[in-house]
C-alpha cells in the first residue's frame, strides 16, 4: 500500500473512531474533532486536486485507490452533516426558554441525515438509489400504520411548537388535572415538574387537545381565594372588615390589585365568606393560603365572631366585652402561661386600653417605654430605620403582642410601632407586674422560659424582630433580677 492509500486509510479510521469512541464526551469536545478532521480531509481532497467530493460511477475494475477515495468523501460528507446538525442545535438553542426545546431540531437533524445518506449513495459510491426509493415508499406506508400513535405525537408536537402556547420554565395547568414547571419540551412529549416534585410525562397528542392555562404569561401574577363560614349573627360588615385585616398579615398578598372580602352565602346558623388575593408567584400560593386562614382564624376568635367565643361568652355573662378580650389574650399569650386563673384575672384589671387611629405611632425605635403592648383588634405596623430610610418589619394582629423584652429588662424598643388601621391595643406597665414578681420569684424563671419559648413560636417571629436581642440563657434572667431588685433564693 502507498503513502497516499495509507493516508486514506488512516483518515478513515480515525474518523470513525473518534465519530463512535466520543459519543459519551461533551458537545465541544465532538464538534472540535469533527471540525477538525473535516478540514484535515478538506485538505487532503485539496492536494489531490478534488475540490468537491462528488465521483463518476465506479468502473468495472475499480482499483483500492479509487475505494478509498470514495471511502474519505463519505467521511467528508458524514462530518459536514455533523457538523452542520451541531451549528443547527446551538441556533435554535440559545434562548433559555427552549433550551430544552428538541423538536425541530431533531427533524431538522433526521432531514439532514436522511439528504447526506442519499447523497454519499448516489455521487459518492455511485449506487443506484431509484428502486430504494420506490420501496421506501411502502415501507413508509407500513411504518405509518405500526407508528401511528407516535406519528400522531410528532405531528401535534409540530403545531404546539409553531403556536407556542408555552416555553421550557413556565408554569402551565393542563385540563384541571396536572400543573408545574415544564422542563423540557421534545418531538413527542413534554416533561413538567409538578408541585409534587414528581416529572409528568405528557404526549403531546394530549397536549394538543387538551386546555392550558400558562400561569406565567402574561405574568407570574396569581389570583386566589380562600373560603371562610362565621356564625350568621355576626355582623357582616364587622366580619369583612376583620378578614380584611388578616389580609394585612401576610406579606406575599399583592396590595395591587387589592384584596377583596365579599359574603357570598346566607345560612340558617352559618354565612360564608371569601377572600380574593393575588401573589406575586405561583411558589407563594399554597403557604400564604395557610398563613391568610390562620391569621383569619385568629383575628375572628379575637374578635368573639367563633362558636367557642361565643359559648364562653354564655357561660360567663357577668363579665364585659372588654374583660373577655383581655381574658382570651392572657389565656393564649405565652408569657403568661405560669399563671393560675385568679393571678390572671388580678393582673387583667391592671391592662390600660389605648385606642389609636391609623397612622398614629404607638412607641418609637430607640425609645422605652417598659410596657407590653397586646393587640386586641387591627394591624400594628412595624417599621426599623436602615440609614435615613424606615423599612417594613412586618405587621401584627390581634393575639400577638410586643414589647416584653423592654418590660422585663429595660431595653429600648428596636422597631417603632404604628396603626395600619384602626387598633385597640392593651398596655400593661412594668410596675403592674412587679408586686407578682416581688411575692413570685420562681415567676422570673418562667417568665425567661415563657420569652425563649415564645420566640420559637411561628406567628412571634414578627415581634420577635422588633426586640432586642435577649442573649445567650441565663443573661435575660440576671437582667429580670436587676431590674426587679430580688435574688435568686
Amino acid at each position: 500500500m502507498n503513502l497516499t492509500l495509507l493516508s486514506a486509510a488512516m483518515l478513515v479510521a480515525i474518523t470513525l473512531v473518534g465519530v463512535l469512541g466520543l459519543r459519551r464526551f461533551p458537545d465541544k469536545v465532538r464538534i472540535t474533532f469533527d471540525v477538525c478532521c473535516f478540514l484535515v480531509i478538506s485538505f487532503y481532497f485539496h492536494k489531490q486536486g478534488i475540490f468537491f467530493p462528488v465521483f463518476p460511477p465506479l468502473p468495472d475494475h475499480a482499483d483500492s485507490g479509487a475505494l478509498w477515495l470514495r471511502a474519505i468523501g463519505g467521511a467528508w460528507w458524514l462530518l459536514g452533516s455533523r457538523i452542520v446538525v451541531a451549528g443547527l442545535w446551538f441556533a435554535l438553542h440559545r434562548d433559555r426558554r427552549s433550551r430544552g426545546a428538541r423538536l425541530f431540531s431533531d427533524l431538522f437533524a433526521a432531514a439532514i441525515y436522511i439528504a447526506t445518506a442519499a447523497i454519499v449513495l448516489n455521487s459518492v459510491f455511485a449506487l443506484p438509489i431509484t428502486g430504494v426509493v420506490a420501496t421506501s415508499g411502502v415501507v413508509a406506508i407500513v411504518l405509518a400504520l405500526a407508528l401511528q400513535n407516535t406519528l400522531a405525537d410528532v405531528f401535534s408536537g409540530i403545531a404546539v411548537g409553531i403556536e407556542a402556547p408555552f416555553g421550557v420554565g413556565d408554569r402551565i395547568q393542563i385540563a384541571d388535572k396536572i400543573e408545574g414547571v415544564v422542563a423540557q419540551i421534545n418531538w413527542r412529549s413534554i416533561r413538567i415538574h409538578t408541585d409534587g416534585d414528581d416529572m409528568a410525562i405528557i404526549p403531546n397528542s394530549l397536549i394538543a387537545k387538551a386546555e392550558i392555562v400558562n400561569r406565567s404569561s402574561p405574568s407570574q401574577r396569581r389570583a386566589a381565594s380562600v373560603e371562610i363560614t362565621c356564625p350568621e349573627s355576626a355582623v357582616p360588615e364587622r366580619v369583612i372588615e376583620t378578614l380584611l385585616h388578616a389580609t394585612l398579615l401576610c406579606p406575599d398578598i399583592l396590595s395591587v390589585p387589592a384584596p377583596s372580602a365579599v359574603l357570598t352565602q346566607l345560612g340558617a346558623r352559618r354565612n360564608a365568606y371569601k377572600i380574593s388575593f393575588f401573589v406575586g408567584n405561583t411558589r407563594h400560593l399554597s403557604s400564604t393560603k395557610d398563613i391568610l386562614l390562620r391569621a383569619a382564624r385568629r383575628q375572628l376568635h379575637y374578635a368573639g365572631f367563633l362558636d367557642q367565643d361565643r359559648r364562653d361568652d354564655t357561660a360567663t355573662p357577668n363579665l364585659s366585652d372588654e374583660a373577655l378580650t383581655v381574658r382570651r389574650l392572657l389565656r393564649d399569650i405565652t408569657l403568661f402561661e405560669c399563671l393560675d386563673e385568679r393571678q390572671l384575672d388580678s393582673l387583667a384589671d391592671l391592662f390600660e386600653l389605648l385606642r389609636l387611629e391609623p397612622g398614629e405611632a404607638l412607641f418609637s425605635e430607640d425609645t422605652a417605654d417598659a410596657a407590653l403592648y397586646m393587640v386586641a383588634a387591627g394591624i400594628l405596623e412595624l417599621t426599623r430605620k436602615s440609614g435615613a430610610v424606615a423599612g417594613t418589619v412586618d405587621c401584627i394582629g390581634a393575639g400577638e403582642y410586643v414589647g416584653e423584652i423592654g418590660m422585663l429588662t429595660a431595653a429600648p424598643h428596636a422597631a417603632t410601632g404604628v396603626a395600619r388601621t384602626h387598633c385597640r391595643i392593651y398596655r400593661l406597665p412594668r410596675e403592674a407586674i412587679a408586686p407578682l414578681l416581688a411575692k413570685n420569684t420562681e415567676l422570673a424563671f418562667a417568665f425567661d422560659k415563657s420569652v425563649r419559648r415564645g420566640m420559637e413560636i411561628l406567628h412571634r417571629e414578627v415581634a420577635v424582630r422588633a426586640s432586642p436581642d435577649i442573649g445567650p440563657q441565663g443573661q435575660l434572667l440576671q437582667r429580670i433580677r436587676s431590674i426587679f431588685h430580688f435574688g435568686s433564693d
